[in-house]
């Protein structure tokens, strides 16, 4: 299934609004679609810095497990492996979706 980009999707709602409203001009609905565009694209962010906070809670839970000294080393082992992948995921997630041309003074999500 295809995903509309935030941008898409701002569109298609302030153009149902304009449709159902006649007093939304072209200007308006513009506008309308800019608003809702950067407020979709602040919750993804802020959804997207949570999930890293999550990610960055499991890497130290992973740590400290590595750390303690009853743990087998195989077990190290797995623990080191899982707290890495939490960084990793953690910086992805921060960085954010990469779009290959975002577009003149458009940055991405």
């Amino acid at each position: 299934m295809e995903q509309l980009s935030i941008e898409v999707l701002a569109a298609v709602v302030a153009g149902e609004l304009a449709a159902a409203h006649s007093g939304i001009d072209d200007a308006l609905r513009d506008e309308i679609a800019a608003r809702v565009e950067a407020s979709m694209r602040r919750l993804a962010r802020q959804e997207r810095d949570a999930c890293a906070a999550l990610c960055l809670q499991r890497q130290a839970m992973w740590e400290a497990t590595e750390a303690r000294s009853t743990i087998a080393e195989p077990l190290r082992h797995e623990a080191r492996a899982r707290a890495n992948e939490a960084q990793v995921i953690a910086d992805a997630l921060r960085q954010g979706p990469r779009s290959a041309d975002p577009g003149p003074g458009r940055a991405g999500a």
